[in-house]
């Protein structure tokens, strides 16, 4: 959320199409800003480029202040020569556990972070309190907009203590269920907190753990090589060192939310978790595999069988299109499995993964029922759709279920929080390809309107015997 939020005002570099245009568009921002301090971006895509990102565009477009560019999932990170000299790396820095530092023949570093490795950079990344904290309540209108009243949250201390401020009243507010590190679990445990705690605006989730990289990077951890080469991923998390974190956090009362991308990965997950399966009931919220993308069919029925809900997100797979069908081409039957995880018995749960993708859920519906591009006429494995009840329910109940808020959330029922939408059109009605322009007209949180659309008619909305309360 934190991150989006920042996101929201930082450089956009989406749609670049090489490594020129990105340095063209940082020297346009830097040469449009007085500030000092590191420039941010995020949103390149080298996949396709004719040339790999490095250090030398950078320099050459500014050389005077630190640039740190965030690849559009998130995976690498691109910095410049400044950036490197203030953070101290050089050809001697060690890649650290999980994680690569780019490296050209000479062994200087090429300004290319991955996976792991991206953390040596945190030094670089400034805070800003109060900053951020409007950057905060201009995010949560603009979700509000898109008929969102409750987010799961996978950020550190800086975006944990300003939610927590939000919820407790300084709003706007939404629900937040907001996960822990890992590299945060012990001294979570040492104050005594655990998986549940908090109230209705704000409560911990799990305990997230990251098993692998992604598609996109092709650091996502295989069980067959990515088509035409040798390469087969990476495990972020070894499969015994994911197990004893799983088991170290289960003990502790502690769920956990396993990124896991590629087979191999979700595999490694469902193993650590099948050792501890006798404990898992006695943790208040369900575990859960986010991203699920490539699966083996022998390890679909064990989501259902071990209580696992695969936190999905229907637009990575139209936005992902192009990639999956060139390095997944030959298993794609197997991708983006939402139809064979819900017939083998799991728990569907859909979300966006903001920044990476935009949080609407009219994109990510349209996307589930219809599994293709904007614009484009080709379905990709459209017997993997689902159908408009099964994408809503992923929206709302199973969310909430991994909230340990249903059916008080999650629900339109009597007794039941008054957290709803209102949308501009009947969505039943609607061809799956015009989901994805349908809107929200009104939002109500907690029986609060947060939200109207702009010239929508005037309508009273009882709710439990009550007038919705209009925000002032």
């Amino acid at each position: 959320m934190l991150h989006w939020a920042r996101a929201r005002a930082e450089l956009d570099l989406s749609g670049a199409g090489s490594a020129a245009e990105v340095a063209e568009r940082v020297g346009r921002f830097h040469r449009a800003r007085s500030e000092t301090g590191p420039i941010v971006g995020r949103g390149w895509d080298a996949n396709g480029w004719s040339e790999p990102p490095a250090r030398t565009a950078l320099d050459a477009a500014c050389e005077s202040r630190p640039v740190l560019l965030y690849s559009r999932d998130h995976h690498n990170l691109w910095l410049n020569g400044a950036a490197l000299a203030t953070l101290g790396i050089g050809r001697d820095t060690p890649d650290p556990d999980g994680g690569v530092v780019g490296r050209d023949a000479a062994g200087e570093p090429t300004g290319i972070l991955r996976e792991h490795a991206m953390r040596l950079a945190a030094p670089l990344e400034q805070t800003h309190p109060d900053a951020d904290l409007a950057r905060l309540r201009g995010a949560i209108a603009a979700l509000h907009a898109c008929g969102i009243t409750a987010i799961h949250d996978f950020e550190g201390r800086d975006a944990h203590r300003l939610l927590r401020r939000l919820a407790a009243g300084d709003g706007p507010r939404v629900r937040t269920l907001m996960s822990v590190p890992h590299a945060q679990l012990d001294a979570a445990i040492a104050v005594g907190l655990e998986t549940g705690a908090g109230d209705a605006w704000f409560r911990l989730g799990a305990v997230k753990l990251f098993a692998d990289g992604t598609l996109g990077s092709r650091t996502a951890a295989l069980l067959e090589p990515y088509d035409g080469t040798n390469e087969t991923g990476m495990d972020l998390l070894a499969p015994r060192e994911l197990a004893d974190q799983v088991r170290h956090a289960v003990e502790h009362g502690w769920s956990v939310a396993i990124h896991a991308i590629g087979d191999r990965a979700v595999r490694s997950a469902l193993d650590a978790l099948e050792a501890v399966r006798e404990r898992l009931a006695a943790v208040s919220l369900p575990p859960r595999l986010e991203h699920v993308q490539l699966l083996d069919p022998k390890d679909g029925p064990r989501f259902g069988a071990l209580g696992v809900a695969a936190s999905m997100q229907p637009i990575h797979c139209v936005s992902d299109i192009p990639l999956a069908e060139r390095w997944w081409g030959s298993r794609r039957e197997r991708s983006y499995p939402w139809r064979s995880l819900l017939e083998s018995g799991a728990r569907l749960a859909f979300g966006s993964d903001a920044p990476v993708e935009p949080p609407s859920a009219a994109l990510g519906l349209a996307a589930a029922l219809t599994r293709r591009a904007p614009g484009s006429a080709r379905a990709y494995v459209p017997e993997q759709a689902i159908d408009l009840d099964a994408a809503l329910t992923a929206y709302t109940e199973t969310p909430a279920r991994l909230a340990g808020t249903w059916p008080r959330l999650g629900s339109l029922e009597v007794g039941a929080e008054a957290d709803l939408v209102a949308w501009n059109v009947d969505l039943h009605a609607q061809a799956p390809d015009a989901l994805a322009a349908a809107h929200p007209v009104a939002t109500v949180l907690g029986g609060r309107l947060v939200h109207e659309a702009p010239h929508a008619p005037e309508a009273a909305v009882a709710v439990s015997g009550s007038r919705v309360e209009r925000c002032p």
